[in-house]
């Protein structure tokens, strides 16, 4: 049978250091990474939002150190403290600072 710890201990030697997350083969979405139970007692990581990685691979999970992006990461991270992680922008303008657009008169029909 291989022996599959020194395959456990590469993958988390990538991922050792604190502020390192971990991006999905090709993706964009950065994911924040902990610890999670693999084969027998070995500990791999594995994405914090429990996205699913098709055909586990050690080379499926690529770190970095950009800021974690994944809305489920971020609520996981946030779950035990008070502060809240800010709307993810939908669309580049900011509708919430943005000032109403100014009002046109009704006609009155009551003429």
């Amino acid at each position: 049978m291989t022996d599959i710890a020194p395959l456990a201990a590469f993958a988390r030697a990538k991922f050792g250091d604190p502020g390192v997350h971990a991006i999905v083969r090709n993706g964009r979405t950065v994911h924040a990474v902990g610890l999670g139970h693999w084969i027998g007692t070995e500990e791999v990581p594995e994405l914090l939002c429990h996205t699913g990685v098709a055909g586990w691979s050690p080379n499926a999970l690529r770190p970095t150190r950009a800021a974690v992006t994944c809305v489920r990461c971020l609520r996981t991270l946030n779950e035990n403290s008070d502060s809240t992680s800010p709307q993810l922008p939908l669309f580049s303008r900011d509708w919430q600072s943005d000032p109403k657009p100014p009002t046109t008169p009704t006609p009155d029909l009551a003429r």
